[in-house]
């Protein structure tokens, strides 16, 4: 499986996991039955794994140490989409450690967290990887630092308001889902 603290994600049969060999992250599937390796699809060039892979019917999605975050299919281990956090977010993280993030799958939409000001969580088309929108961060004050935290997204319902609720360097902050 490789090097690297991802747990991993069963569905369909299969077992999915990140982890680093050959001095790159793979995304990659096992046999549930037998515990034999199926596919491996690159993700980036971490040189350890921290999330877990979300499944999503026949996709599954994670996130690599350095923001990659890739979409594959369950089947073939084909890359359908890829993004990267610094590159196309301006994302960071709030510490040397690496991205550590297992994203959020709500209904066409694939919510993660990009760490950047302008990005600080996003809204992906579950099937290209299209934005459907950034959610900025507001001067929140000095304490903590800039950028993602080690969690991942949760859904929360307040009053009419339904919200993703993330952990990042500043905080906690609440992300009204409809529109970032």
């Amino acid at each position: 499986m490789g090097r690297g603290y991802a747990s991993v994600a069963i569905a369909g049969g299969q077992l999915y996991t990140l982890g680093h060999r050959d001095g790159r992250e793979f995304l990659s599937a096992f046999s549930q039955q037998e515990g034999s390796h199926l596919w491996s699809a690159p993700v980036g060039s971490g040189d350890h794994c921290n999330g877990t892979p979300t499944v999503d019917g026949n996709r599954v999605y994670a996130v690599g140490l350095k923001g990659d975050l890739v979409c594959a299919d369950t089947a073939t281990g084909n890359v359908i989409w890829k993004t990267n956090y610094g590159r196309d977010f301006g994302g960071r993280m709030m510490s040397g450690w690496g991205f550590s993030e297992s994203p959020l799958i709500d209904g066409d939409r694939v919510i993660c967290t990009p760490g950047s000001n302008q990005a600080i969580m996003a809204a992906l088309d579950k099937k290209t990887g299209a934005v459907i929108w950034k959610a900025p961060l507001p001067a929140v004050g000095s304490r903590g630092k800039d950028g993602a935290g080690y969690s991942s997204i949760v859904i929360s319902q307040v009053g009419a308001i339904k919200q993703y609720v993330q952990l990042v360097g500043r905080g906690v902050i609440g992300v009204r889902a409809q529109d970032g």
